[in-house]
């Protein structure tokens, strides 16, 4: 019989695996994290997020804007988001640089924009997923008439890759008129970066 070259298996106790669970019940939303330990608020964060993003796993706390406390620090460079939307709510368009973003469908309905100015639309419903390329603007809208939930997966090749969302132009002068240069600093030392024309 041919050896194969695999180490040996582990077991570990259930104690040792509730280090790798992450329970919804337990998660925070990530805009609380920002606004207390930042001085950023809520409604600043949540416009250029979804209303609640969840983070369930992340490569570590410093793994870009999106990672604020994760429940399971992954060794594998792959975030796992979860976004609840009311319904209309959505991010601002944004690109992501160095990493790739997928969207998968869990509940409800999303409308997918791409392009510069969100010219290009699709519709995901319930288990639909779609992969973004790098430096491609997009965002999400729930379009239903109730809360809807979309797992985010965002993959990159090393932990500082994920420092890496730009809001599109248009999108970034209408959150500055709205909160002003200081807030927008504040947003640019979690990892946020809002482009101009």
């Amino acid at each position: 019989m041919k050896q194969n070259n695999l180490p040996p298996t582990k077991t570990l106790s259930p104690a040792e695996m509730e280090k790798f669970v992450a329970r919804f019940s337990a998660l925070r939303p990530q805009s609380e994290f920002y606004s207390k330990d930042q001085g950023i608020p809520d409604a600043a964060y949540q416009a250029v997020t979804a209303r609640t993003l969840y983070t369930l796993m992340a490569p570590s706390q410093k793994a870009g804007p999106m990672s604020a406390r994760p429940i399971i620090e992954a060794t594998e460079n792959l975030s796992v988001i979860i976004a609840e939307c009311p319904p209309g709510d959505k991010p601002m368009l944004h690109a992501h640089f160095h990493t790739v973003e997928h969207f998968f469908c869990l509940q409800g309905q999303f409308r997918i924009r791409w392009g510069d100015e969100g010219e290009h639309e699709i519709v995901l419903n319930p288990f639909d997923m779609i992969r973004v390329p790098k430096a491609v603007c997009r965002d999400f809208t729930n379009i239903g008439d109730e809360t809807a939930y979309l797992l985010v997966l965002i993959t990159g090749k090393n932990e500082s890759d994920y420092n890496d969302i730009g809001f599109a132009p248009s999108e970034s002068e209408k959150f500055k008129d709205e909160f002003g240069e200081e807030i927008v600093g504040k947003m640019e030392t979690i990892g946020f970066s809002f482009l101009k024309n």
